[in-house]
């Protein structure tokens, strides 16, 4: 963390905060600090289901309860975080403090459910403790936080797909710029850090992000821990991925694929049934005003 940021930090921890702020709701591994006591409750509960998956892959604790803020409004929010973050943003971690701040989702809209929102700052703690807090990769930080608390569905796989089919596919380098980015941009960044993370660990086997973690924290040297975890440097890593997100994610690829295929066809029968309904319903209607001689006869009207 800046020295600036601790400052801020330290400010709003030792002055009077805010009496919205007041009720305190304590675990085992965490301090939730919120105006709402059920809320409170939920993200503590939450929380410490995502303590337990952490736990299951780092195989080590904190030292430490995580202290979590639920902050009434954006200037709360930036007392403790600074400026630093792009509007877009809803939640921080600050992991060598093994503190995180959230906006009220009661005034901000959250575009993702609150378990990933919580669990994705919480992989933030465990991996920059598990690192001693050297830094990492954007890619690779945002990568594991969403791989470890969301789900991979269609519209990340077609946002991938766009961006390959327009030329507008990022880097992995070039996602150390995510906060600069617009929302849009920022959830292709996202995508593409998700899609690298999975990579390691699919290609190289489970446990393989810790692995290179481990190496760079013994040797600090990106080739070295690549080359030691995935027989590439790192160049020939961000290489690896880069090809193998275009030969994957083309609209080629993706229709091509046996479940969007079945998938497909199944959409097909469904809105054939139902055309073939509607024609039916038409047809009865039809003969009705036929009968009542409303309507031509058949040999007329066909």
């Amino acid at each position: 963390m800046k020295k600036d940021q601790k400052v801020l930090l330290l400010l709003f921890l030792t002055c009077p905060i805010s009496s919205s702020l007041a009720q305190v709701v304590n675990t085992a591994h965490f301090e939730v600090h919120s105006s709402n006591q059920s809320f409170s409750e939920q993200i503590v509960q939450i929380l410490e289901e995502g303590y337990s998956k952490a736990l299951g892959y780092f195989h080590k604790g904190l030292p430490e309860k995580v202290e979590v803020y639920v902050t009434d409004n954006s200037e709360e929010f930036d007392r403790i975080v600074g400026p630093y973050l792009p509007d877009w943003s809803l939640a921080c971690a600050i992991p060598d403090q093994y503190l995180i701040v959230l906006k009220s989702p009661d005034r901000h809209h959250y575009r993702k459910e609150l378990a990933e929102v919580l669990q994705h700052e919480l992989a933030h703690i465990f991996a920059g403790d598990y690192t001693s807090h050297i830094r990492l990769p954007v890619w690779m930080n945002e990568g594991f936080a969403v791989w470890f608390s969301e789900k991979w569905g269609w519209s990340e796989k077609i946002l991938v797909a766009r961006a390959v089919l327009t030329g507008s596919l990022l880097s992995l380098n070039q996602v150390d710029s995510l906060f600069e980015f617009q929302q849009s941009k920022a959830q292709l960044a996202y995508s593409l850090s998700f899609l690298a993370i999975s990579h390691v660990e699919a290609q190289y086997g489970e446990g393989a992000l810790r692995k290179v973690l481990d190496e760079y924290a013994s040797r600090r040297n990106w080739d070295d821990a690549f080359l030691k975890t995935t027989g590439l440097n790192y160049a020939g890593f961000l290489a690896e991925f880069g090809q193998m997100v275009r030969q994957r994610y083309n609209w080629i690829a993706i229709f091509s694929d046996g479940l969007v295929l079945w998938t497909g066809l199944a959409l097909l029968f469904v809105l054939l049934y139902f055309i073939k309904r509607n024609r039916s319903k038409k047809i009865l209607k039809r003969w009705e005003k036929e009968e009542k001689g409303l309507a031509p006869r058949d040999s007329d009207f066909f």
